[in-house]
């Protein structure tokens, strides 16, 4: 009984101990970001601290590009034509907004990847139909056009706060690391082609992430998972995903849906199943979530997931994990290119 009373003892020990570490680094978070701002820049605008001192974000100009004729030159891709000059060494840095006008919830940070050709067909939000694509334009809509500039592939969640002692000053942070890559801040809706004759309405600070590359994450499905995927493909097009020949692993940076289909079995009803989109930086694009509906004897069920990105994808080789009861039971990389 003593014994057992001393490993008792000793195991509450180990988790008070814990748990006052992690309070601790909560405290000094919370403290960090709450802390007052002494001093405030002279003028307006975006900044980061550097040794002590401000440095601002210059504004970037987007334009508006749409090289090709007719009908088609009422859509276009913003982009940035040259990259940043300002470069953070932190990869989760604090950026400060000295402006009364700005709105925490309506921030956004975007990560941007530069592209020196696109198809035609990749400038449009909404493309004419392929059969007339060439007599409205003037060109094939899978012909490489000039681009030569930057263009968002991503949103990477943030936080943001008032400094205490100066209203008129934001703060946003990235809520994980940043990969080493350009980056960009406005104030928006989701940055996706746009008509000309919008107002763009976006002003861009753009900046450049240095730092080491984030490895991979361990994605090792389970041996034995308690529900299990007895079929799995993705594809582009609903129609036969069933079927393995509708399997496709190669997409384009401008293709508008990537839909994910699985049949499984052993689930007793209302699981969890999650669908995460990892992109080529190891960063998670977009998590989706479904609840399996209630078995019924001798059953399959079936699943579909669609992913519709809201600007170009990043190229590279993305992974879908899809995670049933918590537990990893599929992994899929695939390839995104821009030809």
């Amino acid at each position: 009984m003593k014994k057992t009373l001393s490993i008792l003892q000793k195991n509450i020990k180990i988790l008070f101990g814990f748990a006052l570490f992690i309070l601790i680094i909560l405290s000094v978070s919370i403290f960090f970001e709450a802390q007052e701002i002494e001093n405030v820049p002279e003028f307006y605008g975006y900044y980061f601290l550097k040794k002590g001192e401000w440095v601002k974000i210059p504004e970037i100009v987007t334009t508006l590009h749409a090289p090709l004729k007719s009908v088609c030159s009422t859509w276009g891709i913003l982009g940035i034509d040259s990259k940043p000059e300002i470069i953070i060494e932190e990869q989760r840095p604090i950026i400060f907004i000295y402006n009364k006008d700005k709105n925490i919830n309506k921030l956004q940070l975007v990560r941007l990847w530069y592209f020196e050709k696109l198809r035609a067909v990749d400038f449009h939000g909404a493309p004419p139909d392929p059969g007339s694509f060439k007599k409205l334009c003037g060109v094939e809509r899978n012909s490489m056009q000039n681009f030569g500039k930057w263009t968002v592939v991503g949103t990477y969640p943030i936080k943001g706060w008032t400094v205490q002692n100066h209203p008129e000053m934001l703060c946003i942070r990235p809520k994980k690391k940043l990969p080493p890559g350009v980056y960009a801040v406005y104030q928006g809706t989701k940055f996706t082609s746009l008509p000309v004759s919008s107002d763009l309405g976006l002003p861009l600070r753009a900046f450049e992430i240095i730092g080491e590359k984030e490895k991979p994450p361990e994605l090792t499905p389970v041996d034995n998972p308690r529900v299990k995927i007895i079929n799995f493909c993705i594809s582009d097009k609903l129609e036969g995903i069933e079927n393995m020949s509708a399997a496709k692993y190669n997409f384009l940076v401008s293709d508008k849906q990537i839909i994910a289909y699985i049949e499984v079995k052993g689930q007793r009803g209302r699981e969890i199943v999650n669908f995460i989109w990892y992109r080529p930086d190891s960063t998670i694009q977009v998590r989706h979530k479904q609840v399996l509906s209630l078995p019924q004897p001798g059953r399959i069920f079936y699943v579909y997931q669609k992913f519709r990105p809201s600007c170009l994808l990043m190229p590279g080789t993305w992974v879908l994990a899809i995670k049933i009861y918590g537990e990893l039971v599929k992994c899929t990389p695939f390839y995104v290119s821009n030809h």
